[in-house]
């Protein structure tokens, strides 16, 4: 008995068996994953709708959603052509440390995008990240900048909230949002593509979209979708584009014709590649991917969620200047 209680002791004193509860830093919050520990506080957050235009100070709320976007320039083609609509990629705040800075977190690829096929198909390494977003209408820089693509890489940045029934939801659920998002961190939640491409793909010719929740890792705009209908029990409406629709974006929209498929990441040819040759060349098509909302099983979602469509979505509403 005795000499349990000394073992107790030891480890106390040598700092473990707790959480240091001392000023909640960056570090802290980026390398220990201590998101539990952020301050639910408003973040006046410096928000513009075009690269031109000026700044709006958005007042955002833990779980507000930033929609970030790039100007389609002339013989430029970034890997979010192939992402349908404006806005392309989406992140989440989630609180304040002590010193003031904000802090988000997204689904987002490693550095250099690194694709590669295994026994479950192709995959692109990234994983659920979180990271500093700067401090009050943007006066302070974060004390460090441990993140590779930063909010400096977009070119236009907006926010919106959940509608005020389902943003009180998620006020009653932000223990257990949060508590989900540090251990997602803690086990490098993995990103996974919209879609599945296997060795059987080459034989069916066909490419099953994919929405599977949180079952498997997600992209950035399905993650955000899974936390609000699978551990808050929000159901979101109209987040998501269908397979035919998805199709046609590349087939006959004027910036989704546009999008190619880079020779390093291309599994079909090895050459840069228009992504519309897939369906017109090759004959290759998407389908469909549907199952139950976890949020009301009478709901049959289909299709794969799309940053756009959330942004569109009658679940969220503008946000107050």
């Amino acid at each position: 008995m005795l000499k349990n209680i000394a073992v107790i002791l030891l480890l106390l004193l040598s700092g473990c068996g707790h959480e240091d509860r001392g000023p909640l830093t960056q570090r802290d919050v980026e390398i220990k994953y201590q998101v539990e520990r952020l301050k639910q506080e408003i973040y006046y957050f410096p928000a513009r709708k075009a690269p031109d235009d000026p700044v709006t100070y958005l007042p955002l709320k833990p779980f507000d959603m930033l929609f970030t976007g790039h100007d389609l320039n002339p013989g430029e083609n970034p890997v979010s052509y192939g992402v349908p609509g404006r806005y392309t990629h989406i992140l989440l705040y989630i609180g304040k440390d002590d010193a003031g800075y904000a802090y988000g977190v997204e689904m987002n690829t490693d550095n250099g995008e690194a694709y590669h096929i295994d026994a479950q198909g192709l995959k692109i390494s990234g994983k659920l990240y979180v990271y500093c977003l700067g401090s009050d209408y943007g006066k302070k820089e974060c004390p460090q900048d441990l993140y590779v693509n930063g909010l400096e890489t977009y070119d236009y940045i907006w926010a919106k909230r959940l509608i005020p029934p389902l943003h009180d939801k998620v006020r009653k659920q932000t223990k257990k949002l949060l508590h989900t998002i540090r251990q997602d961190l803690e086990n490098h939640f993995p990103f996974q593509l919209p879609f599945h491409i296997g060795a059987e793909t080459f034989l069916t010719k066909a490419i099953p979209l994919v929405d599977d929740g949180r079952a498997n890792g997600a992209d950035c705009t399905a993650y955000v979708a899974s936390l609000f209908e699978e551990v808050a029990g929000i159901c979101l409406q109209d987040i998501r584009i269908t397979a035919q629709e998805m199709e046609d974006y590349f087939l006959y929209d004027p910036v989704g014709k546009e999008a190619m498929l880079p020779a390093q990441s291309n599994p079909f040819a090895h050459r840069d590649m228009p992504v519309s040759e897939l369906f017109t060349q090759m004959g290759y098509t998407l389908l469909e991917t549907s199952r139950p909302c976890r949020c009301d099983n009478s709901t049959i979602l289909s299709g794969v969620p799309l940053p756009q469509r959330l942004f569109e979505s009658p679940s969220v509403m503008e946000i107050v200047p």
